[in-house]
C-alpha cells in the first residue's frame, strides 16, 4: 500500500476493538515521534505512553465524554515543557555537540542564534512555539500509524488543566497539548465507512 493509499485508509477513530497493540508496533510510534522534524532540531517536549487501565480511565472526565481514551490501546499524550530556558538550549547544544563529534565551542554560533530567536520572545510567544512542535511530531506520528495500519484519533476538545492532573504532569514540568489515542479500529465503527471528506486540489492549492 502507497503512503497516498494510506492516508485515505486512516481516519479519526470513534470506536477501538478490545486489541492490544504489540511492543514493535508502539516502538514503531515511538520511534516516529523521535524522529520528527523540528524547530532547530530541538524538541520541546515529551511523549507520554498511557496503558495502564486506571490512568486511562482518570483521564475520560476530561476529555468531553469521548470514552475511547479509555478504550483505546494505548493512549498517547504530547506534552510540552511549562518553561523553556537558556538552560535547555545549553543542554541541547552539549547534547548535539557529542552526537556530532564536535566540541561546545564549535556550535557557540549556533546556540547564539537560537538564544537571540527563542528567548527574546514572551512567554506566550514561547508557550505558542512549543505547541506548534508538538503538532509536528503529531503529524508524523499519524503518519507512520497509517502506514503501518495503525487506528489514531488526535484530540485537542480536551481540559488541559484536568488531564495534567490525572497524569502528573504538572510536577514534571509539562502540559497537555494533544491526546492521541491508539489501537485497531473496531468493526462497528460507522465512521470508518463514511467518505473522506477534504479540500479539493482547486481550493487547496494556490499557485504562484
Amino acid at each position: 500500500m502507497s503512503l497516498i493509499d494510506a492516508l485515505n485508509w486512516r481516519y479519526a477513530v470513534k470506536k477501538f476493538n478490545q486489541q492490544t497493540l504489540n511492543k514493535t508496533q508502539i516502538k514503531g510510534l515511538i520511534e516516529s515521534v523521535r524522529l520528527a522534524p523540528s524547530a532547530y532540531g530541538i524538541q520541546p517536549y515529551q511523549l507520554i505512553i498511557v496503558e495502564n487501565p486506571e490512568f486511562k480511565t482518570a483521564c475520560l472526565p476530561h476529555s468531553y465524554g469521548q470514552d475511547k481514551v479509555a478504550k483505546c490501546s494505548h493512549l498517547l499524550v504530547l506534552a510540552h515543557k511549562t518553561q523553556f530556558t537558556q538552560r535547555d538550549i545549553a543542554i541541547f547544544i552539549a547534547q548535539l555537540a557529542v552526537n556530532q563529534g564536535k566540541s561546545i565551542n564549535e556550535l557557540t554560533a549556533y546556540q547564539k542564534q537560537i538564544e537571540a530567536d527563542l528567548l527574546q520572545r514572551s512567554s506566550e510567544e514561547k508557550n505558542i512555539w512549543v505547541q506548534q512542535q508538538c503538532y509536528i511530531a503529531l503529524g508524523t506520528l499519524l503518519t507512520y500509524a497509517a502506514a503501518n495500519h495503525i487506528d489514531a484519533c488526535p484530540m485537542t476538545g480536551f481540559d488541559i488543566t484536568g488531564i495534567n492532573q490525572a497524569l502528573g504532569l504538572i510536577d514534571r514540568g509539562l502540559s497537555a497539548v494533544v491526546l492521541c489515542p491508539v489501537g485497531i479500529r473496531a468493526e462497528d465503527d460507522h465512521s470508518a465507512f463514511r467518505p473522506k471528506h477534504r479540500l479539493s486540489h482547486k481550493d487547496l492549492v494556490v499557485t504562484s
